[in-house]
């Protein structure tokens, strides 16, 4: 008998447990989302977009519609801040239209006007159904990062495939990097340019091995600028320099065929 008793107190202290870790479960889960709602408050987030959010268990939902991928993401921002676990399935319907080539323009000015943006930088574009994909390659993961938030708040985007590529860091990737920049600014060709903000010839080095890129005046100097990086200890040479000309012609091309 106070076996059965005993049991009857242990399971009904349980099931009280048990109530009250549901109570307490929900009532994190409406604390969460009121704090969410008075970040997105703030933000402006509220008047942009009609975004909704849904939280079980400490994991937030983000749903419904933002007017930019940069308010989209903005919203799963605020809500990191406040959950570690976010499910952001915010579609992105842009209040206007805008065609692929007038999003590229803009996306290439974001990327060109980036202050951090240099030689040892390339980023390559390509627009498809408001979509951008990022190609090429970049000095490190803060431009990385910066240079896919500048273009995710352009006009039209819907959304953003960063593809870059890092530098590498090794001491003779670093040695490597300086001795070839400098050998090409150094040279008579090019010691004009390089002082610009927008150089010509970019340079990666990753594991020894190095790629060119840019775009040159003349067949020549698309050819010195390789001749000088074969000159120094790499282990491998890529020179995808383009000419001026040819590059406009392959621009039409692409252009053309989306």
């Amino acid at each position: 008998m106070k076996g059965d008793q005993g049991r009857r107190i242990v399971t009904g202290a349980l099931g009280l447990s048990l109530a009250l870790l549901g109570v307490s479960a929900f009532a994190g889960d409406a604390d969460i989302q009121r704090r969410i709602e008075e970040r997105f408050a703030k933000a402006g987030l509220d008047r942009s977009s009609s975004i909704t959010l849904a939280v079980e268990n400490g994991v937030v939902r983000l749903e419904g519609l933002a007017v930019s991928l940069d308010d989209a993401r903005r919203a799963e921002k605020q809500a990191r801040r406040e959950a570690k676990v976010v499910i952001n399935e915010i579609r992105v319907v842009p209040e206007h239209t805008r065609s692929d080539k007038a999003i590229h323009n803009d996306a290439e000015g974001a990327v060109l006007g980036y202050a951090r943006y240099g030689v040892f930088d390339a980023v390559g574009l390509e627009v498809r159904d408001g979509v951008v994909r990022l190609t090429g390659f970049v000095l490190d993961d803060v431009r990385r990062r910066d240079i896919e938030s500048r273009v995710a708040r352009v006009e039209g985007v819907r959304d953003v495939h960063n593809d870059l590529r890092l530098q590498g860091f090794s001491p003779l990737d670093v040695r490597l990097r300086w001795e070839i920049y400098q050998r090409i600014y150094g040279d008579p060709l090019f010691e004009r340019y390089a002082s610009w903000s927008d150089p010509p010839v970019r340079v990666l080095v990753d594991r020894g091995r190095v790629t060119l890129a840019g775009t040159v005046g003349s067949a020549v100097e698309q050819a010195v600028v390789g001749h000088i990086a074969r000159g120094t200890l790499a282990f491998s040479v890529s020179n995808f320099v383009q000419i001026e000309g040819a590059r406009a012609r392959d621009e039409d091309r692409k252009r053309a065929e989306s």
